[in-house]
């Protein structure tokens, strides 16, 4: 039989002395428990938590490269917006004839 297998995932040490332990726990039967230290405080948490966990600190700390890539996004769509729009007026200016042109005006 399989022995449980203890994998130490994270160990931070913040500037007041706390510790923080993420530590997953490998069954024998195949499944995984994780196990969260923070000094003498222990949660155990599911595969769903720590996705939670990080979508949090992503938000909260902030993914580089992806908050660029964002603002590139964000930028390209209001340039595409803005040609649209100027395709917009150029076709009502020039091709539909508007109501303060004089009919025998060209």
């Amino acid at each position: 039989m399989k022995q449980p297998e203890l994998t130490s995932l994270i160990g931070l040490r913040d500037s007041d002395g706390d510790q923080l332990h993420l530590v997953r726990l490998d069954r024998a039967n195949g499944s995984r428990a994780y196990l969260m230290a923070i000094g003498r405080e222990r949660v155990f948490l599911t595969a769903g938590d720590l996705d939670r966990l990080s979508t949090v600190i992503r938000y909260e700390v902030g993914d580089g490269n992806k908050d660029l890539m964002a603002e590139f996004r964000r930028f390209f769509a209001g340039a595409i917006w803005l040609l649209i729009l100027c395709a917009l007026l150029w076709l009502f200016t020039f091709k539909v004839t508007p109501l303060w042109v004089y009919p025998w005006s060209n």
